[in-house]
């Protein structure tokens, strides 16, 4: 016989930087740890939250929240919806050459000549066919 399985309580924990310290702090039991690095958030955050409920902390999940300075969020942002900016540019000018290579190839220009014209390879224009 197999014994009952525990199922872990989930707790939601947020990691700020105060000073040279991670402050883990848990919002539902209203207590606190602190870590030297990210990277030792989650064992903290068990460790505290074992102390507080007088249990194993392996039978404590949680999953941490980095809360970022604003500036570094911010800029963290913007360069997120730059990027995405930037793949959306990039895909419309893939899908130009796509198709300025499709007309030359309409209008019966070989591929070698196609490439020469547009001073890329020939299988270069082979894949902008093809792909």
């Amino acid at each position: 016989m197999t014994p009952p399985t525990r199922t872990k309580t989930t707790y939601t924990a947020t990691a700020r930087r105060e000073g040279r310290w991670w402050l883990i702090s848990v919002p539902q039991l209203d207590t606190a740890g602190q870590a030297r690095t990210l990277a030792e958030a989650t064992a903290v955050a068990q460790e505290v939250i074992g102390l507080y409920l007088d249990v194993d902390p392996e039978t404590v999940s949680v999953t941490i929240t980095v809360e970022l300075p604003p500036v570094a969020r911010d800029l963290w942002a913007a360069a997120t919806t730059a990027e995405t900016s930037a793949r959306a540019i990039a895909a419309t000018a893939a899908a130009k050459r796509r198709q300025a290579v499709q007309a030359l190839r309409d209008l019966g220009i070989s591929q070698a000549d196609a490439a020469r014209a547009l001073s890329i390879s020939p299988q270069r224009v082979s894949q902008l066919v093809h792909g």
